[in-house]
């Protein structure tokens, strides 16, 4: 199916028009009757050296430019939806014993978007963007015991389209909200103590070993105490065991004895090799658990550990394999998105959703388009889920990927986002962001960027999603993602393949096909963006994997989920849900993708998908509003004579014409008027037919997202889903600019010697416009002629000369009534519109980065069209 960009672009033009940016008000919300899983110990590393200060709970909450301080409480985790820059404060209190016997660490696991962090006025950490978990030492020196400490968070959140990660510009992203977003604890570990414990495991199939490399970090804190020299100098002894799944400890590295000064680090690399391990597996999720503890003067002084799954994921030139045998990805991207409160869940609601996940029969999950709580990855290794988690870069325009700046932004963000995930051994991949084009070099430069910061700090394979792949394979890149949306990956067979000659087949997989449903439930699949289509799309998917060799592939998604813009490809909906989930945001399992899918992954008996019959869904009421307009037209027409005079000589003389509105010659302003009202009718009658012609075409919709404006979007959105409306509202805006346009051409008229009365200018602006009443028929018919897309390019080109028609005719009106030079007319008439375009185009490049979006998407249409 064609699709004129510049056709769009005009009536994108227009409707900006109709829309101005809003800022909204800024409304909390937070999950009732929330807490803190103090209870899962190894997750927060509690035990009897080591514990938590939740700080959950209520906060004082304030707006930075507010003098007065006016504070509310609210309660934390919590989401705000609007743009600010808001403080959060939280009182807390250190025993004596406290500060004295334990070193102390603020961690957050996630808040949106940047923050300076204080305690009691002293700036201790400023966090430059993300919502991955990150920890921050907290200084003796600006603490109290004597009276409560103040935590000050102060945060800034306005997602733009430049300066962070993601972009404003977000196609079927997750809806974004600020905020401190999830737990909040200060976490107690000894003055003495493993401040950091990095493992990572190698596991070789061929020789039936595990080889495990820990890094521990060992700091001394302790406080200086008279006449005792161990305060300065002490010794003390590091013991790391592994201990089985089954409890028993299976092997334990030598004591290591070190001695370690007052306000000095240790760093010691260790490896133990475990011979004929465990190993973890989605069919069989069985973790070790690391343990380290250091020990001094015969006393146990700290004990940290973590678990660790010992598994190999490895890409080869025929398939992906995992411990040594091959294997495919049968995976789903989950999005945690929960109605009204965005990715706040209880630590039971992560649970279920990760197990149903596990239940459905997927063996991995990624976690794409938002950055997750750390507890999904513990829950993806307690299950046996692959788990695939990336940076949210996404649809980067090719100026943006290659400033110094972004590019920076983008390393800093990745090593902070790993740091926060190091210690999850169930995280088998990290990606880089998706959407890239593989012929847009600063795509590959990029790419090549960031897989080089991964393969530094990380052992875990690296991925990137592309739209549209190249043939070139990329260094360090281990997986290369295709992206399907709304399109058959058999229809793209011949492609895949050249690939995987070039790249590797154990390389390439699905990284995310999706299919939008708009229609809701039909007959059957026949009907596009049904649900039987949906399900029909996923069984051929799964098909297509089985019967090709491929490293496996992702469905998108596993639930629906809410955005910040409408997306017309999903159908228009008021809370911006995006129909794509195999269950729907109540995660029921009525859903025929859910039952169809279950039933592939777990070889149960085949569900039947009804082929159904066609629907015709072109809406009546243009046919209907058409006849109309046709009916008042021809009773109109023949009215009287006078009325087929002035029509003929209006078209054919214009110049006459208004050479006598000008003279004030008789005209009837009760024609004229319902001229003008079947005027803007029919012009709206077009308009709607091509709104709702392009309501499902993706490049339209990504043009809209260009602008990055949430009005445009949605009002857009609900015009193209909406015909009857779509008449209504676009016939009383055509009206309203024929009485501008009248306005406007009266107050030029002072500027001409020759007097020009109103009705002159009225009649000359009415019957400029006559050319859009000959393409009455055109109306009543114009969508079903476009969505045969016979001869579409040929409408698109006859509509457009007929605008330039009536916009001759328009200047040639103005000039003869202002009784001037042409020139003149046509001169200061195209640069007054060049202007008006012109300033919209560039207000929005300053704010929104329009132009460079725009480019990114028609370097698109080809694949998306």
């Amino acid at each position: 199916m064609g699709f004129p960009k510049y056709i769009s672009l005009a009536i994108l033009l227009f409707l900006l028009l109709l829309t101005h940016p809003a800022n909204g008000q800024i409304v909390f919300r937070e999950l009732p009757n929330y807490h803190i899983n103090s209870s899962d110990s190894t997750f927060f590393d509690i035990n009897r050296e080591r514990q938590i200060i939740p700080l959950n709970g209520d906060w004082k909450v304030y707006t930075a430019d507010d003098k007065d301080q006016k504070k509310v409480d609210v309660g934390i985790p919590s989401i705000f939806q609007g743009n600010g820059e808001l403080i959060f404060e939280k009182n807390f209190s250190i025993t004596p014993a406290q500060f004295k016997n334990y070193s102390m660490r603020i961690n957050f696991l996630g808040l949106n978007y940047t923050a300076d962090i204080s305690v009691n006025g002293v700036i201790i950490y400023r966090h430059s963007g993300g919502q991955f978990p990150f920890a921050i030492d907290l200084p003796k020196d600006v603490l109290h015991t004597d009276k409560a400490n103040l935590l000050s968070v102060k945060l800034y959140y306005n997602l733009d389209s430049e300066n962070t990660i993601p972009v404003k510009q977000r196609f079927l992203f997750p809806q974004s909200f600020g905020g401190i977003i999830r737990d909040v604890y200060i976490h107690l570990v000894p003055n003495i103590s493993v401040s950091d414990l990095k493992v990572s495991c190698n596991y070789f199939p061929g020789l039936r070993k595990a080889s495990l490399n820990i890094q521990s970090v060992i700091d001394n804190n302790m406080f200086p105490v008279k006449n005792d020299s161990a305060s300065e100098t002490g010794n003390f002894t590091l013991k790391l065991k592994i201990i089985s799944p089954s409890g028993k400890i299976e092997t334990a590295s030598p004591a290591y004895d070190f001695e370690l000064k007052r306000n000095k680090e240790k760093s010691v690399v260790q490896t133990i090799e475990i011979g004929s391990p465990v190993l973890w597996s989605p069919s069989d999720p069985e973790s070790y658990f690391v343990e380290a503890e250091i020990w001094g003067g015969g006393k146990l002084i700290d004990k940290t550990g973590q678990t660790l799954a010992v598994y190999s994921l490895q890409t080869g030139k025929d398939s992906l394999s995992l411990n040594g045998a091959p294997f495919m990805l049968n995976g789903v991207t989950y999005v945690p998105s929960f109605e009204n409160y965005g990715e706040l869940a209880t630590y039971d609601r992560m649970e279920k959703d990760i197990r149903m996940i596990k239940d459905m029969g997927f063996n991995s999950v990624r976690f794409a388009k938002e950055v997750p709580h750390p507890y999904y990855l513990s829950l993806c290794e307690k299950y046996g889920l692959l788990a695939f988690v990336e940076i949210p870069v996404n649809d980067i325009p090719e100026s943006l990927a290659q400033s110094p700046n972004f590019i920076t932004r983008s390393k800093n963000y990745l090593i902070n986002f790993m740091k926060g995930y190091s210690r999850f051994s169930a995280v088998a991949a990290i990606g880089v962001g998706s959407s890239y084009l593989a012929d847009i070099p600063a795509h590959i430069e990029l790419i090549k960027s960031l897989v080089n910061v991964v393969k530094k700090e990380s052992h875990a394979l690296t991925y990137a999603s592309f739209a549209g792949l190249g043939e070139k394979p990329i260094v360090n890149l281990d997986l290369y993602g295709i992206e399907f949306l709304n399109k058959d990956a058999s229809s793209e067979s011949a492609e895949i393949k050249e690939l995987q000659n070039k790249l590797g087949a154990g390389k390439i997989f699905i990284s995310s096909a999706t299919y939008t449903v708009n229609a809701g439930s039909s007959n059957g699949y026949v009907n596009r963006h049904s649900f039987e289509a949906q399900a029909k799309y996923f069984e051929n998917l799964i098909d297509y994997t089985e019967e090709n060799p491929i490293a496996g592939y992702f469905i998108n998604s596993m639930f629906d989920y809410r955005g910040d813009f409408v997306s017309l490809t999903c159908g228009y909906n008021a809370d911006n849900l995006y129909s794509i989930g195999l269950s729907g945001e109540d995660r029921g399992t009525s859903r025929l993708a859910y039952k169809v899918v279950y039933s592939k992954l777990h070889n149960t008996e085949k569900v039947t998908i009804p082929i159904g019959s066609r629907k015709d869904d072109s809406p009546m009421v243009f046919i209907l509003y058409g006849l109309l307009l046709a009916l008042i037209m021809g009773v109109l027409v023949n009215s009287g004579r006078k009325f087929r005079e002035d029509t003929s000589r209006a078209l054919l003389r214009p110049y006459n014409f208004f050479a006598d509105v000008r003279d004030q010659r008789m005209m009837s302003g009760y024609h004229s008027t319902i001229l003008a009202l079947i005027t803007a009718a029919n012009a709206s009658l077009l308009l709607s037919n091509l709104l709702f012609y392009f309501k499902e075409n993706i490049v339209f919709e990504k043009v809209l997202l260009s602008f990055g404006s949430r009005s445009l979007i949605k009002e857009a959105g609900f015009l193209a889903w909406h015909p009857v409306s779509s008449l209504l509202w676009l016939t009383l805006i055509f009206a309203a600019v024929l009485i501008l346009l009248t306005a406007i051409v009266k107050a030029a008229s002072f500027f001409v010697k020759t007097k020009v009365y109103f009705s002159s200018v009225y009649y000359t602006i009415i019957w400029s416009f006559l050319p859009i009443v000959l393409l009455i028929p055109v109306g009543i018919i114009l969508y079903r002629i476009l969505n045969a897309d016979i001869a579409n390019i040929y409408i698109y080109a006859g509509l457009a000369v007929f605008a330039v028609w009536t916009f001759y005719r328009l200047m040639k009106g103005i000039y003869v009534i202002f009784d001037v030079n042409p020139g003149g007319v046509y001169f200061y008439s195209i640069l007054i519109v060049l202007l008006v375009l012109g300033g919209l185009v560039l207000y929005y490049q300053i704010h929104s980065s329009f132009i460079d979006y725009l480019q990114l998407t028609f370097k698109q249409y080809k694949i998306l069209g």
